[in-house]
């Protein structure tokens, strides 16, 4: 099982409801980002004014490019501002205004200098002392003798969020809060031409930070957390006094979302592509890295340009917004064989759900853990699975993510007394 002859068919998925018969079929999950790799690797969408960079190679390259600027919040503007109004001028703020301190959103070194600063939090050594509450916690949530769970709500939601708050140094009692201010914050950085969106990320963003202020005036979080390493940063005039809010509702939005989302994906793809008996013969590590390979828990990231930049035959021109196709590269027949199927035993593992470079995702590891403890559990206690009902998506949502996936198991041991 080392080859690449080891795959699993079953995409377009075989669909498995109780409202949809057995031989019924319904499309990849991922149809709508790979609609774009019918097009060039790199064009612009006159319509929304913006470049869609949808090739492996090319979306590698540029996710180090240093004409490439991560501050994309500051000038990056499609169709939909300009047709808007923009919605600064009806709320006061664009997302750029409110999120203006997330380093994931600056250049070097402010960057760098940050990210140095929480890298720890996301270590092996971190990950290695967090994988006994992580299986703890997994354990909790599914338990022997349960044969329906939702996924995304009974799971992955709780797993990530009392995880996160961990972490973080947050009280356990703030954990059912997060993904509500995940979810508004998301939809802030993918919709602030809308004045509604714009409120909620405000509303959520000033809830993190009382909830921060509330933890730093009692003092109270454990020693090495991400409040305690934030503060005694501030307290040495390493950062700003913003800095600490700031950097705590970011690790907030991409430390529990990416997570969560992959652990909703991989499940839905392990199933619909029929593969759930895969769990117990596949090494953990290639099965969660081909599960990233085949549906990405971030579909995109954007770039604004500073200069001209020539690549794949086209020009990308200097103040250009640039969407770096991550989900689509992935899919990507010129690197990757037969790519619209899993294939666990793949020897290229150079895929993009994470990105590359200098913004490679510092929680890569924890949902690496996460996942692979889940989908673990699952086959400990369930020897198959089904989709009950058709997932949902979030209303707002880039990055493809469920809203729900029920899910319904034949346990592996019959109760006692049966």
């Amino acid at each position: 099982m080392r080859d690449g002859s080891d795959r699993t068919s079953g995409c377009p998925y075989q669909a498995h409801s109780e409202e949809t018969a057995p031989t019924a079929r319904t499309p990849d999950p991922c149809r709508d980002y790979l609609l774009l790799r019918d097009e060039e690797p790199v064009r612009r969408d006159d319509v929304l004014g913006v470049w869609f960079v949808t090739g492996h190679h090319e979306v590698r390259r540029l996710l180090g490019h240093p004409a490439l600027s991560s501050a994309w919040q500051q000038g990056g503007r499609t169709r939909l501002h300009e047709e808007s109004g923009s919605a600064s001028s009806a709320t006061g703020a664009r997302a750029a205004e409110l999120v203006r301190g997330w380093f994931m959103f600056r250049d070097e070194p402010g960057h760098a200098d940050m990210r140095r600063l929480v890298a720890p939090l996301f270590s092996a050594q971190r990950l290695a002392e967090l994988r006994p509450y992580v299986m703890e916690r997994v354990a909790e949530l599914v338990p022997e003798g349960r044969n329906t769970l939702d996924i995304v709500t009974d799971v992955a939601v709780p797993l990530s969020s009392s995880i996160i708050c961990r972490l973080l140094g947050l009280p356990a009692g703030v954990a059912p809060l997060l993904s509500g201010w995940a979810d508004d914050l998301a939809a802030l950085l993918v919709a602030d031409y809308r004045p509604d969106v714009v409120e909620r990320g405000r509303r959520a963003l000033a809830e993190i930070a009382a909830v921060v202020a509330e933890a730093g005036s009692a003092g109270d979080f454990p020693e090495g957390s991400g409040l305690d390493v934030l503060h005694t940063a501030h307290r040495r005039g390493a950062i700003e006094a913003a800095d600490v809010p700031d950097t705590a509702a970011l690790l907030v939005y991409a430390g529990f979302e990416t997570t969560s989302t992959f652990i909703g994906k991989a499940v839905r793809t392990l199933l619909h592509a029929g593969a759930w008996s895969r769990l117990g013969d596949v090494e953990p590590d290639a099965l969660v890295t081909e599960l990233l390979r085949f549906d990405t828990s971030v579909g995109q990231v954007a770039r604004l340009a500073l200069a001209d930049i020539e690549v794949a035959g086209r020009t990308i021109g200097r103040g250009d917004l640039v969407l770096l196709m991550l989900g689509t590269a992935d899919r990507d027949p010129r690197v990757f064989a037969d790519p619209d199927h899993l294939a666990f035993g793949r020897a290229v593992k150079r895929h993009l759900a994470f990105g590359h470079g200098a913004h490679y995702c510092l929680g890569a590891g924890l949902a690496r853990l996460e996942t692979a403890a889940v989908l673990g559990r699952l086959h400990a206690v369930w020897r198959s699975a089904a989709v009950v009902r058709p997932p949902s998506a979030p209303a707002l949502d880039a990055g493809h993510g469920l809203a729900h996936l029920h899910v319904r198991g034949e346990p592996r041991h019959a109760a006692a007394g049966i």
